[in-house]
């Protein structure tokens, strides 16, 4: 069985004492020691600043998946609010902003689709992945 291993690293001096965190975790299917054995990977280009469904519930077969979501931008001003909720009448709440260069990385529960809005009309290229 295939196995798919995340791992972190930050290091930063930005307080009195040097920081280094090193973690790392097998993605295993919810409730399991089985790895997950699903990906999928998207890129997608939005040229409007309305909200944009990024990931649906009905696009993934499981209750639990991580989620990794990267704006490439090279321009820092350039933003996608990432929000979640909108299904079933859930209501949208904003999990962050993902400027030019940022990326974000969290567990799913599928309960919810995730959607997102470009800071600009202009086109602006969006990926992602879920491991499931």
């Amino acid at each position: 069985m295939a196995t798919t291993n995340a791992t972190i690293s930050i290091d930063s001096a930005i307080t009195d004492s040097s920081l280094n965190i090193n973690n790392n975790t097998l993605l295993n299917l919810a409730g399991s020691t089985n790895g997950v054995n699903t990906l999928t990977s998207v890129t997608k280009t939005l040229s409007s600043t309305t909200q944009a469904d990024l990931i649906t519930t009905a696009s993934v077969t499981t209750t639990h998946a991580y989620v990794y979501i990267n704006n490439p931008s090279i321009d820092e001003t350039e933003f996608f609010k990432i929000t979640i909720g909108a299904h079933d009448g859930a209501e949208v709440e904003e999990i962050g902003r993902l400027y030019g260069g940022d990326f974000m990385w969290f567990p799913w529960d599928v309960g919810d689709d995730i959607t997102c809005i470009p800071s600009t009309s202009e086109d602006m290229v969006i990926e992602y992945m879920v491991f499931s």
